[in-house]
């Protein structure tokens, strides 16, 4: 399993692009894992808070310091993939660690690739790979030696069966059932 935890004695810092209602799950769960959410980056909000925290403009506006660990908090997985595009042509080679809420079980026999956020109540089988950039909203859960290709995600409530299989930005909706052995995208 990979995760990302911040150093005990000092919080890391976090900042999160995207400044909607998925970036407040986000921030969310970064702080169940001990994060020190720095601000958010936003183009269109420029000047606001978001749940107490600056929203500080778009790219630009972190041009000129140095960047903490980033998560991706857009929804929709071909802009999520878009954005990482962006910041990799704009900064290179930058860190995003996953995020996994407390609540989460993710299996000791699976992996969860950079980037990958998971909400709360979310659940990984065994022998499962999820990839780089993912979603797994709250209480969504992929059965054992299932896939998850980069930029897939499952909506909350979402559930699979074994061997099930989603390609790169393939979604599951909200409260769909896939049965075992079904590949998508």
């Amino acid at each position: 399993m990979a995760q990302d935890p911040p150093a005990p004695d000092r919080p890391e810092r976090l900042l999160i692009f995207g400044a909607g209602g998925h970036a407040v799950s986000v921030a969310s769960v970064a702080l169940s894992c001990g994060y020190e959410i720095s601000g958010f980056i936003d183009a269109n909000r420029a000047g606001t808070t978001l749940c107490g925290y600056p929203v500080l403009g778009g790219l630009d506006a972190v041009a000129t310091r140095p960047l903490p660990a980033l998560a991706i908090a857009v929804g929709d997985n071909a802009g999520r993939q878009r954005v990482h595009g962006e910041l990799l042509e704009a900064f290179g080679p930058l860190h995003f660690p996953c995020l996994i809420h407390t609540s989460a079980v993710v299996s000791s026999f699976s992996t969860v690739g950079e980037g990958t956020v998971l909400m709360p109540g979310v659940v990984v089988g065994a022998n499962t790979r999820v990839g780089r950039f993912c979603i797994l909203n709250t209480r969504s859960s992929i059965d054992h030696d299932g896939t998850l290709a980069d930029f897939a995600s499952l909506a909350p409530g979402a559930v699979t069966g074994g061997h099930v299989h989603l390609g790169e930005r393939a979604a599951v909706s909200i409260g769909a059932t896939v049965k075992h052995g079904v590949t998508i995208g």
